[in-house]
């Protein structure tokens, strides 16, 4: 049995920068404040977000929800995120009290599996969703566990986890050294994790997602997969973000991400005609 989200409307207009900080180094936390009602929000949804004024030809870009507070009449969003390209590297120059232009949220987010304990599975910098999803879980008092696997020291858990978290890295300088993949394989050998008990909730890079899917197919796992590909309108009007999937055919050979998605179960994605 699952748990599913409850989506909400989505809403055009402006929020109030909150905070803008880094917490790790290469990676930061943007908290925005909106008028209620708006959301609330689930796990693994997003808001497409443009620093000032969207103009006519530039996009707003589109940013999976880290965390979402309410109080009084106001709601706080967070968005985690790195500085790869222009508009992002104008956001790191947001201040307390600027105004940002969103629309959100949008997408289809987790189902969460009632009675199974969730293990959620993050890779690099993708790992947004991730956080919010913690965040519900243990504040719903279910079971979980945090696997993050990155390449060096130089990229962390963003902030205090919410649930018991491992790691692994590439070089070895924080928990096992080794990929997510080889801490998935070490747990399961020495019976921490088991398909009969536990689901499995993924994001990250999709060379990642793609060998974690296989992984828990062949396991037997339950397993979520929150998707990183390019999305532009955010609506299903452009279809820039459409994504293979499993035994389609015509008009149903593909899904849009910003619609039916970003969240998928791992096996409704066409895992080899999905690229980078």
């Amino acid at each position: 049995m699952t748990a599913q989200p409850t989506t909400a409307a989505a809403r055009e207009g402006q929020g109030r920068v909150a905070a803008n900080e880094t917490p790790v180094a290469g990676l930061w936390r943007l908290r925005i404040e909106v008028a209620l009602p708006w959301g609330p929000p689930e796990p693994g949804q997003f808001v497409q977000l443009a620093s000032g004024e969207p103009e006519a030809w530039r996009l707003r870009r589109p940013f999976s929800l880290a965390g979402w507070r309410e109080g009084g009449d106001r709601g706080i969003l967070e968005i985690v995120y790195a500085p790869v390209g222009t508009e992002t590297s104008r956001m790191t120059r947001l201040a307390a009290g600027e105004t940002v232009s969103l629309c959100g949220p949008l997408g289809t987010g987790f189902s969460v599996h009632l009675g199974r304990r969730a293990v959620l599975v993050g890779g690099g910098r993708g790992v947004a969703p991730l956080l919010y999803l913690a965040e519900r879980i243990s504040a719903a008092g279910h079971d979980g566990l945090l696997l993050y696997g990155f390449r060096s020291a130089d990229l962390r858990w963003p902030g205090e986890p919410a649930l018991p978290l491992l790691e692994a890295s590439d070089d070895g300088s924080h928990g096992m050294k080794g990929t997510v993949l080889d801490l998935l394989e070490d747990l399961a050998s020495r019976g921490r994790i088991d398909p009969a008990r536990d689901a499995l909730y993924a994001c990250g890079p999709t060379a990642m997602l793609r060998v974690v899917a296989r992984w828990a197919s062949g396991r037997s796992y339950p397993l979520q997969t929150s998707l990183e590909t390019h999305f532009g309108c955010g609506f299903g009007i452009c279809a820039g973000c459409a994504v293979p999937v499993a035994g389609g055919r015509g008009f149903e050979t593909y899904a849009l991400a910003c619609r039916r998605g970003p969240v998928f179960a791992a096996e409704e994605v066409d895992w080899n005609a999905l690229v980078e």
